[in-house]
């Protein structure tokens, strides 16, 4: 058997000419260059001494939030210059106070810093201690914490405010439920000024002319509706007199606390 005579060819690779060498020490060369100007560049920027931020702005109409206490908020964002701060953590920073709804901040070249506030719109007074916005956020100012030296003042600011309590989990729920009494209650020409519910969400509301109105805590569509029935015969002749009515009855109301008209206790519905 003849055997088989392998050729092999080694091919030598050349040496990169001097040209390749050259752009490529240069490429090297430029690309650390870039590198270490960028970090000078970013370290220069990072100076709050060379770039600070020399003025803070605060827009939008702030009736409730103080605007030094918004400041101090910032303070230490600040401190880190015109670049150097985070536009991201000052903005939470500012939302995280009670009355911000939200916030738009932004940079004003040469070193101005621009903060625009939208505040919470009180629509209800939860509680005694907190508030509900018109967009339904529950939030507790400091305004109303007992041991603030504005509680009095405060209080008198939201006293227009219809009041609600319940379960915190329940502030949705109760101030729908309210929207929808007060709809009811409306042609009437009657304020609902407060919506209580309890544990078992047994419901009583209060009612600008003095009267109260027990629902309890099943029916109590049905239930409103009976009274809206009976309103204009029995609720106007009370002459603003305080008056209780109990519409938990199944077939009726209890009217307590209206004696002077000469009703009776219980009338059938």
């Amino acid at each position: 058997m003849t055997a088989a005579t392998i050729e092999r060819r080694v091919v030598r690779v050349g040496e990169p000419s001097a040209a390749t060498r050259l752009r490529v020490t240069i490429g090297a060369a430029g690309l650390l260059l870039f590198v270490v100007a960028l970090y000078v560049l970013t370290r220069l920027a990072n100076d709050p001494l060379r770039f600070p931020v020399t003025d803070v702005d605060v827009l939008g109409t702030l009736d409730y939030t103080d605007r030094d206490t918004l400041r101090e908020r910032i303070v230490e964002q600040v401190r880190l210059g015109f670049y150097g701060l985070d536009v991201d953590v000052v903005r939470r920073d500012v939302e995280a106070l009670p009355w911000v709804a939200g916030a738009r901040v932004g940079r004003v070249w040469p070193g101005r810093l621009s903060i625009e506030v939208d505040e919470h719109e009180p629509a209800a007074l939860w509680n005694d201690d907190a508030l509900l916005s018109k967009q339904l956020v529950l939030f507790h100012p400091p305004q109303l914490a007992g041991d603030d030296v504005r509680h009095a003042e405060w209080r008198e600011v939201f006293a227009e405010l219809p009041r609600l309590a319940g379960a915190e989990s329940r502030f949705r729920d109760v101030f729908e439920d309210y929207r929808r009494y007060s709809l009811e209650l409306e042609r009437f020409g009657v304020l609902l000024d407060a919506l209580e519910e309890d544990a078992r969400r047994s419901q009583t509301l209060e009612l600008s002319n003095d009267v109260t109105v027990r629902l309890g805590y099943e029916e109590q569509a049905l239930r409103l509706a009976r009274f809206v029935d009976i309103y204009d015969r029995l609720v106007p002749p009370l002459g603003g007199q305080a008056a209780r009515f109990d519409m938990r009855y199944t077939n009726g109301f209890a009217l307590r606390g209206a004696a002077a008209t000469g009703m009776t206790n219980r009338e059938a519905g």
